[in-house]
C-alpha cells in the first residue's frame, strides 16, 4: 500500500469519526432545547405564580417599589393584567398578549397554563393575572468552539492511530502477496494479531505454504519423472544398440526390455490414475469381488516383483465379498506392499493381513523397516513427497505410493491410515466398506 493510499485512509477515518463526533456533540446541546415538554416550564411556573401572588396583596405604592426593585433579575419578559384584562405593567414594550379564551378556561381551575415559551399564571383571588416568557439562554460559543477544537484534535490523533494500525498490516500483506506473485515463494505476512486482520495474513500464509509445496512437488515431479525415465529407456537404447550390432550377444539384454517397459508404463499409469481420481464423485467400475482374490493376487504380483523377499499371509474369519473396482483395488494394495519392501531390508519379512469386521474390512500391511517419525506421517499422503528424498534405484518412484492409495480408498468410501515409529517399522491400513453378507 502506497503512503498515498494509507493518508487517504486516514482521511476517510477521520472525516468518519469527526463527523460522527460534532452530530453527536450537536445533538447533546440542542436536541434538549427543542424536545423538552412544557411541563419542564413548571418550576418557573410555580414561582412567577408565587411572585403574582404577592404583588396582588401590595398596594399600589408597594407594588411598583417591588416591580422596580425585581424587574432587573427577572431574566424574561414580563406582562402583568388585571382580572378585565387591561394591562397593569410590562417591562417590554410591546408588551407580552394577555391571556387567550383557552389560557382563561385553563385558568378557571388551575393556577397556570403553560404552553412553550409562555407562562401565563393568576393569583389565588384571580385579581391579578401575569404572562411570563423567559429569556431563552445564548448559545455557549465560547466553551463550545473550544471544546470542538479540543475534540477534533483528538479525533483526529485516535483517527490516525487507528488508521495506521489497520493500514500496516494490510500494507505488510500486500507486500507478502506481491513478493509471492512476482516468484518468491517463500515471501509470508508473518501477521502477529489476534483479530481479523491475523486471520486474514494466516490464511494467507496457509495458502502461500500449501502453494509452495505444489509448486515445489510439481517440480520434484519433474525430476523424478525425469530419472525413473532415464534409466530403462537407457537400457532399452542399449539393448537396441546391441541388437543392431550383435543380435546373439544382445540376447540377454532384451529379455529385460519387457521389465523396463512394464516399469514406464506403471508410473505413467500412476500418475494419469492419480489425476483421474483427484476429484469428488469419480465414478468407478464396480463389481462383486471376494477379499481372498484381491489378497491373492496382491501377492502374487508381490512376488513376481520382489522375488527375493518373504510376504506372511493372514486373513480372519470366512471369506467375504466386497463391491468395488477390483482393478483400483489391487493397484492400491500393490502400492502399499511395495512401499513396504521399499523401505524395510531385503531380509525382513513383509505381512498382508485382511482382517473383516462386521461390515466393514481392513488390509493391514506391515513391515519391520526404517518406520517414519510424526513429521514425516503427516506428510506421508501428499503427492510427490517421499521420506526417503533420495533417488536410488532401492528407494525409487515418484511419490505417488500412498496418496493414490488414499485416493482409491476413499473413492471406495474408505481410507488409508498409517501408523509407524523410527527404528519400529509402519503398519498401512487400507480399510473399505464390505457388501451385505448375501451377497
Amino acid at each position: 500500500m502506497s503512503p498515498r493510499r494509507r493518508s487517504k485512509l486516514v482521511l476517510r477515518v477521520y472525516a468518519f469519526v469527526a463527523g460522527l463526533s460534532v452530530v453527536i456533540m450537536a445533538a447533546l446541546l440542542v436536541l434538549p432545547r427543542y424536545t423538552r415538554s412544557p411541563r419542564y416550564s413548571e418550576p418557573q411556573a410555580a414561582l412567577v405564580q408565587y411572585m403574582v401572588e404577592r404583588w396582588s396583596m401590595k398596594n399600589p405604592q408597594e407594588f411598583v417599589v417591588a416591580m422596580q426593585r425585581i424587574e432587573p433579575r427577572l431574566r424574561g419578559r414580563l406582562s402583568l393584567y388585571d382580572a378585565a384584562g387591561t394591562l397593569v405593567r410590562s417591562n417590554v414594550d410591546p408588551p407580552l398578549a394577555p391571556p387567550d379564551a383557552d389560557e382563561r378556561d385553563q385558568l378557571a381551575h388551575d393556577t397556570w397554563a403553560i404552553d412553550w415559551g409562555r407562562i401565563v399564571v393568576r393569583s389565588d383571588d384571580g385579581s391579578l393575572i401575569g404572562v411570563y416568557s423567559p429569556n431563552r439562554p445564548g448559545f455557549p460559543w465560547d466553551w463550545v468552539l473550544s471544546f470542538g477544537a479540543v475534540l477534533l484534535l483528538v479525533v483526529f490523533g485516535a483517527s490516525l492511530w487507528f488508521s495506521r494500525r489497520l493500514a500496516q498490516p494490510l500494507e505488510q500483506l500486500t507486500h507478502a502477496a506481491r513478493r509471492f506473485g512476482e516468484g518468491d515463494h517463500a515471501a509470508r505476512a508473518n501477521l502477529q494479531r489476534d483479530d481479523e486482520l491475523g486471520d486474514v495474513g494466516r490464511a494467507f500464509d496457509d495458502m502461500a505454504e500449501r502453494t509452495s509445496a505444489v509448486l515445489q512437488a510439481q517440480r520434484q515431479l519433474m525430476g523424478d519423472v525425469s530419472h525413473e525415465l532415464r534409466t530403462p529407456l537407457a537400457r532399452i537404447r542399449v539393448a537396441l544398440e546391441l541388437a543392431a550390432e550383435d543380435p546373439v550377444a544382445a540376447r540377454d539384454v532384451l529379455q529385460d526390455v519387457g521389465g523396463d517397459l512394464d516399469e514406464i508404463d506403471r508410473l505413467i499409469n500412476d500418475i494419469l490414475t492419480t489425476a483421474r481420481l483427484d476429484g469428488e464423485a469419480v465414478p468407478i467400475n464396480r463389481e462383486a469381488t471376494s477379499l481372498g482374490e484381491l489378497a491373492d493376487r496382491a501377492s502374487a504380483k508381490f512376488r513376481a516383483r520382489h522375488p527375493a523377499r518373504t510376504l506372511a499371509r493372514e486373513q480372519d474369519g470366512e471369506d467375504r465379498a466386497i463391491e468395488c473396482d477390483p482393478v483400483l483395488l489391487r493397484r492400491a494394495l500393490d502400492n502399499l506392499l511395495d512401499n513396504a519392501a521399499k523401505y524395510s531390508d531385503t531380509d525382513a519379512p513383509v505381512t498382508l493381513a485382511v482382517i473383516p469386521n462386521g461390515t466393514r474390512v481392513a488390509f493391514e500391511i506391515r513391515d519391520q523397516g526404517i518406520g517414519m517419525t510424526e513429521e514425516e506421517l503427516e506428510r506421508a499422503f501428499t503427492p510427490f513427497w517421499r521420506a526417503d528424498g533420495s533417488r536410488t534405484r532401492r528407494t525409487g518412484g515418484v511419490g505417488l505410493g500412498l496418496a493414490l492409495a488414499r485416493r482409491i480408498a476413499r473413492v471406495h468410501g474408505g481410507e488409508v491410515t498409517l501408523r509407524s515409529s523410527p527404528g519400529h517399522g509402519t503398519t498401512a491400513r487400507l480399510e473399505l466398506p464390505l457388501a451385505p453378507a448375501q451377497a
